[in-house]
């Protein structure tokens, strides 16, 4: 009879096939390597997505962790924010490690898939900036591009299959013949998955921990009903809402709070470069014309909020038959804006969000 032919895969003798694995997943001194990295299309990619959620889950996490936030639904809401900046960084940590290809890439598509979903949301809703990247400004049309861009090169740069050697003939059948039936490792799958797991867990714990922490525990000022300020941070955290029926506690850090002090107003507080605010400013500045100079008339007084607008885009309001003022500029404010406030001889009467209410 003839020797047995083999149809599938490539013949190893145990030798070989062993000297062939060591060099696969085993440095020259015979160990594991922690980082068992191929230069291959995918493993770029996801080096480039976990160093972006890294530094989008750092940028988040400092500005959660030094400054208040205007809560106004879920996805601004403080625990939400810092949930999505623990997870940025654990996921960012396991697509850099290389662990389990085929898994990784299916829920690093999911992921994408969703913040393109966030980043639409945010766009067609208007917003300024996205918030992905703590306070560097960037538009949501942009982390839009590319996160439907990621998507996109993860579909084209899938994670190699893995490779296997075919069943050999029986024992017996060869001399020095050996079989192997299981796949061979890849980076993530084989020699050395448990030093990166504990690299990532390690990593992830270091940080992630004291991170949430600093997150959950930041206090801003808090603005007291005298007006004073209590507390050491630079930022103030203001809720008129609470200032109904009490003494308009900002007067003293208005640059016009003596003339809002005596009389009846509606105090505008704004962002120059708000387009809500924009718009409520145009509103209230015709209300004012229409209402004159009349004595016993409600007065309007539009106070800008720090940052303020340019000098070049104050000349607008030039001539305007509204009271100009500012917020001291000693304090970062945190306040939603525009925000309208009737006053009546230094008391507050009542709070609205929306221009239209009170028109």
């Amino acid at each position: 009879m003839g020797s047995p032919t083999v149809h599938l895969g490539r013949v190893f003798s145990g030798q070989a096939a062993n000297r062939g694995l060591s060099r696969f997943s085993r440095s020259e001194n015979g160990t594991v390597p922690l980082w068992n990295l191929r230069i291959t299309p995918y493993n770029v990619l996801r080096v480039i997505l976990g160093l972006i959620l890294l530094t989008a889950a750092a940028l988040k996490g400092h500005q959660l962790a030094t400054e208040p936030l205007a809560e106004r639904g879920l996805l601004t809401s403080r625990w939400f924010l810092i949930g999505v900046v623990e997870f940025e960084l654990f996921f960012g940590l396991w697509l850099c490690c290389g662990l389990y290809a085929r898994r990784t890439w299916e829920a690093a598509l999911l992921c994408f898939a969703a913040f393109a979903c966030v980043s639409l949301y945010k766009a067609l809703s208007g917003e300024a900036t996205c918030g992905c990247f703590g306070r560097v400004p960037v538009s949501p049309w942009y982390t839009l591009i590319l996160d439907l861009a990621a998507v996109a090169a993860l579909m084209c740069f899938r994670p190699p299959r893995q490779k296997t050697i075919s069943p050999l003939p029986p024992a017996g059948e060869g001399p020095g013949v050996r079989a192997f039936a299981s796949p061979l490792p890849f980076p993530g799958e084989g020699p050395g998955v448990r030093a990166r797991l504990r690299w990532v867990f390690g990593l992830f714990v270091a940080a992630g921990l004291p991170g949430g922490l600093a997150m959950a525990t930041y206090r801003p000022a808090v603005l007291e009903d005298s007006g004073d300020i209590f507390g050491d941070s630079e930022f103030v955290v203001l809720e008129p809402e609470g200032w109904v029926g009490k003494p308009f506690p900002l007067l003293k850090h208005i640059d016009i709070g003596d003339r809002l002090a005596r009389g009846r107003w509606i105090v505008v507080l704004y962002h120059h470069d708000c387009p809500n605010c924009q718009d409520a400013v145009l509103r209230y500045e015709h209300l004012a014309q229409e209402l004159g100079h009349c004595p016993g008339v409600t007065r309007i007084a539009l106070v800008e909020m720090f940052p303020y607008a340019p000098p070049g885009d104050r000349v607008s309001l030039a001539g305007s038959s509204c009271s100009l003022g500012r917020l001291s500029n000693t304090k970062k404010w945190s306040l939603l804006t525009p925000t309208m406030l009737r006053v009546s001889e230094r008391r507050v009467l009542a709070v609205c969000n929306t221009a239209e209410n009170w028109e």
